[in-house]
């Protein structure tokens, strides 16, 4: 099933590509949520509408943006260079509720375009995009799609929609571990490899403690989709791993790493399905659950090497975390934190 992230406002008959929204404009931190650098109309924790700029057509494209508030004044102003067919992330440039006007000038060509953002806040938590792309055909699309919790307007937390039995667990080794993928659907997938660890981490990109976590599970995607991503990887991994990242070509494949804390090396991460949307892909799986695991407490990751579709703008991770419980969560989310399970 084909999730659509597109709504609201369309504009057309222009060159450009991106998406982003007041505030400041900042690609220092692609992942997080959020500016230290409030304007004349709020906080910097209601800066929770990040901005994605697309650019879908064969050349390099210029993005030159000014955002100005509702009363006409200019809050920010500021250029991009977005490659052939890549997309840049900003962070932090909008707020719910506060509408902005996106004044845009690509290749000679401007567009001007007032989106109102009637989304509610929450604290910590991305409120939506606004979406600035330059099409193949030469037309600019600019929308804001709001974020559910869980992204694509999915709940952070919900029942798995499927059936679950636990098996019985008399001893090590006697039931199969991947027991809570069991009934869930295998297709539609595009194809895809997948290898599982408790030792890869990423440069500048961690999981909090468990200790300063207080024990509450934590979930982090992350898509890589050229070569210059895999700076982001911690490099002395080794073995299968490796061999499955050093392996990618990523004129034909991309990477979707998921980790997630905390508790036994033994309870990795599992994909089931990864599946085509609109806009990138949206990944299905569970934890594997062995009977009797390792005492250890770490941080747990899954890395997948898949068929890159047409469009890779996004990908959603849908994990299954126990008999109750499945948890949405959203590459360039940063890392999510669920009290409670």
């Amino acid at each position: 099933m084909a999730l659509s992230r597109r709504q609201a406002l369309q504009v057309t008959g222009a060159s450009i590509s991106g998406g982003f929204l007041a505030g400041c404009l900042s690609s220092s931190d692609p992942t997080g949520v959020g500016e230290d650098d409030p304007d004349e109309d709020g906080d910097a924790d209601d800066m929770s509408i990040d901005g994605r700029l697309h650019n879908e057509s064969g050349e390099p494209q210029t993005f030159m943006i000014t955002i100005r508030n509702a009363a006409g004044e200019e809050v920010t102003s500021d250029e991009w260079e977005v490659g052939a067919g890549e997309t840049k992330p900003v962070s932090a440039v909008g707020k719910p509720n506060e509408p902005r006007t996106f004044e845009v000038t690509v290749n000679g060509m401007t567009e001007t375009a007032t989106l109102e953002f009637d989304v509610d806040a929450e604290p910590g938590k991305r409120a939506g995009y606004v979406e600035i792309t330059y099409t193949q055909v030469g037309t600019v699309e600019v929308v804001f799609t709001p974020v559910g919790d869980g992204g694509a307007g999915l709940a952070r937390v919900e029942e798995p929609p499927y059936e679950i039995s636990e098996p019985e667990c008399s001893g090590a080794g006697d039931r199969d571990p991947l027991w809570l993928c069991e009934n869930m659907d295998a297709e539609p997938s595009v194809a895809f490899d997948q290898v599982e660890t408790s030792s890869m981490s990423f440069a500048d990109e961690e999981l909090a403690s468990d200790v300063e976590n207080e024990g509450n599970p934590q979930f982090y995607a992350a898509l890589l989709t050229d070569e210059d991503d895999l700076d982001r990887v911690d490099e002395n991994t080794g073995g299968d791993v490796d061999e499955l990242i050093g392996g990618t070509d990523f004129e034909s494949e991309a990477l979707l790493v998921v980790q997630t804390g905390w508790g036994s090396g033994s309870e990795t991460p599992h994909f089931k399905r990864i599946e085509e949307t609109d806009d990138g892909v949206h990944a299905f799986g569970c934890y594997r659950r062995p009977c009797g695991g390792t005492g250890d407490v770490t941080m747990r990751t899954v890395v997948a090497r898949f068929e890159r579709p047409e469009i890779l703008n996004e990908a959603i991770v849908s994990l299954t975390f126990d008999p109750k419980y499945l948890v949405n969560f959203e590459a360039g989310e940063g890392v999510v934190t669920v009290d409670g399970l």
